[in-house]
């Protein structure tokens, strides 16, 4: 299994010019692209991934 690695700052990028699903297709396994935009489409999948402390550190990361 392929490990995905995301450089913060690409993905900043992507998210500030609207770009998030080709940077996930571009760089995540087709698994993890899957995984990911299923996530974001189900809302209480999204806000019980928000409430982790792992995507708080990440958005306190994407923010600063």
């Amino acid at each position: 299994m392929k490990k995905d690695n995301i450089n913060i700052n690409e993905l900043k990028n992507a998210a500030e010019s609207g770009n998030v699903d080709d940077f996930i297709d571009k760089n995540l396994s087709s698994d993890s692209a899957k995984k990911v935009k299923q996530i974001l489409s189900d809302r209480a999948s999204m806000e019980k991934l928000l409430s982790t402390p792992e995507a708080k550190a990440l958005f306190k990361k994407f923010t600063e």
